[in-house]
């Protein structure tokens, strides 16, 4: 109707709008569900990237008068099931955050409720997401290496960020030939799953690698590398130095800080947003928000006499 008689808002009164919003004591408008599907393990909520991303959400969230709860859904709950519980408490936004394995949502109706994903772990549904920007992170976290003084930079890469786009590889590959380094150290992909189902054979791997190219520093996505290195008698930062991409969830200190707080508020701020247009479901052109990261120095990846 509004589209028939021309209708075109006024910025200066929405302005007012969001000023008078902005400056009342937000009253409850309801909950907006945190899914985490039965293949998703619980302690994925005791790394600190999860639980900044819970606080950023939970805070902005806050601000504009809703809850956030976190809400299973089990391998006993069907997807019709799960979608009427949330219609009978009122639940018409949706977060989903990070997943260690593809969730199988089934016959899920998501063009019910208003949804946004966290990172690219989760490709359905294709809603708008909000994750960091692994590409420019990790072409900013090699550029700050070589600026420490390191020339030999290797990258020890998860297998996962095949199923990501490949965005942590990209940026590494750019970063190597922008900065022109030579030799160009191949990338070693691994992962957290085969260290501890061979752990033998992967430091047999990593000790390979380390022999054949002899980096100077390690950028890298696995938490176990530090352990890895310290088994095969590597000392850290004396024969090598260690970065990581998410700093905040490994033992070393260099590394990036992906701001994982500054996503999740981000995130339930585009969330409420699609509730007050009842933006619903998949839409037409996904938007994807990606959040810069920063580096945080530290006695892991010290500078180079």
């Amino acid at each position: 109707m509004a589209k028939e008689m021309a209708y075109v808002p006024d910025p200066f009164l929405a302005g007012l709008v969001a000023y008078r919003r902005k400056m009342t004591l937000s009253r409850f408008q309801g909950t907006l569900a945190w899914i985490r599907h039965c293949q998703t393990p619980s302690f994925l909520m005791k790394s600190k990237y999860m639980r900044e991303l819970w606080r950023g959400a939970e805070g902005a969230a806050r601000n504009f008068g809703y809850k956030i709860e976190e809400l299973l859904w089990d391998e006993k709950t069907t997807p019709k099931r799960f979608e009427q519980i949330l219609l009978t408490r009122g639940i018409h936004g949706i977060l989903i955050p990070p997943h260690r394995h593809v969730p199988d949502w089934g016959e899920f109706d998501w063009g019910k409720f208003s949804v946004i994903r966290f990172g690219m772990s989760v490709p359905l549904p294709d809603t708008n997401l909000v994750a960091p920007d692994a590409f420019r992170s990790v072409l900013m976290a090699v550029n700050r290496i070589h600026q420490l003084g390191y020339r030999r930079i290797g990258f020890v890469v998860g297998e996962f960020d095949r199923s990501l786009g490949g965005n942590f590889c990209g940026g590494f590959l750019s970063a190597q030939s922008y900065l022109k380094l030579t030799p160009a150290i191949p990338q070693l992909v691994t992962s957290d799953n085969l260290y501890c189902t061979n752990p033998k054979r992967e430091n047999q791997v990593l000790k390979q690698w380390l022999k054949q190219h002899r980096p100077e520093a390690i950028l890298t996505t696995e938490g176990q590398l530090p352990a890895q290195l310290r088994e095969i008698g590597w000392r850290i930062p004396n024969d090598v130095g260690v970065a990581s991409t998410s700093v905040h969830d490994m033992e070393i200190d260099s590394g990036i800080d992906q701001h994982s707080e500054a996503v999740g508020r981000i995130g339930v701020e585009m969330l409420v947003k699609q509730i007050n247009i009842s933006e619903r479901g998949e839409p037409a052109d996904p938007c994807r928000i990606l959040v810069e990261s920063s580096w945080q120095d530290g006695k892991s990846m010290p500078r180079r006499g």
